[in-house]
């Protein structure tokens, strides 16, 4: 389906409304356990820092598959979890998020921590920007096929989003191949993958994707929910990086 005008969106917030209302006229839905127009809001953590010249050329963006709206009606109650200061720092998916963070600034400046100070936390989670594909909430297990038709649906949406928050570097948390595929649909086959793998053998670890304009590499790791070693993560990163 194609929506009229969300070139002409600049704001998060006015997408998000036009994203809501898309929502609730779902006449397909089926979820006695998730409200219709349940939507977890996302994007930057601190708009001011995002926007400072420090950051040029090193705004990292984390995608996620969906919030995990288990035993709720309305995800996340309405609030973008990662700027509340002491419920992000005990999710796990956070912790870890802040945690690849650092690997990252590593690479790109060249400073490195081996150990988080709760100050530490909270300071580089201002630097990063984070979104859900699956803006209604799912639950604590991936239904993928929904999660696909959620991003296939939405993908004008997400697209959208995506380019005003324009990020340098896009870290797919689990959510690579919803985003590269049925967000972006480069591959129309099996085939076609098959054929773009032999001339991209990286195209498991990472594809650059046009922002804008700007070429920014989208990079596959694990959800930082999954049971990995810290090392595994950084192994991953480190590999692209390598290559970039």
């Amino acid at each position: 389906m194609k929506y009229k005008n969300l070139n002409n969106i600049f704001y998060l917030e006015d997408l998000f409304d036009i994203w809501t209302t898309e929502q609730a006229k779902e006449k397909e839905y089926k979820n006695d356990k998730v409200d219709i127009k349940s939507f977890s809001r996302d994007g930057f953590v601190d708009v001011k820092m995002w926007t400072s010249p420090i950051l040029d050329g090193k705004r990292v963006l984390y995608i996620a598959r969906e919030a995990n709206a288990t035993g709720q009606r309305f995800v996340d109650d309405g609030r973008f979890y990662l700027k509340d200061e002491e419920s992000s720092r005990k999710k796990r998916i956070f912790q870890r998020i802040i945690a690849m963070q650092n690997i990252i600034k590593a690479r790109l400046d060249g400073n490195i921590k081996n150990e988080y100070t709760y100050s530490d936390f909270n300071e580089i989670k201002k630097q990063i920007a984070f979104m859900n594909i699956n803006k209604r909430g799912g639950s604590s297990s991936t239904d993928f096929k929904e999660l696909n038709k959620y991003a296939e649906k939405y993908n004008e949406f997400i697209k959208r989003e995506i380019e005003i928050i324009n990020p340098d570097y896009i870290i797919c948390c689990g959510s690579y191949w919803q985003i590269i595929d049925h967000v972006y649909d480069y591959f129309k086959s099996r085939k076609e993958w098959e054929n773009r793998k032999k001339s991209e053998p990286d195209i498991d670890m990472y594809y650059k994707l046009d922002i804008n304009g700007k070429i920014v590499p989208a990079i596959n790791v694990y959800h930082p929910a999954a049971i990995k070693r810290n090392q595994e993560y950084v192994d991953l990163i480190n590999n692209v990086f390598d290559k970039l």
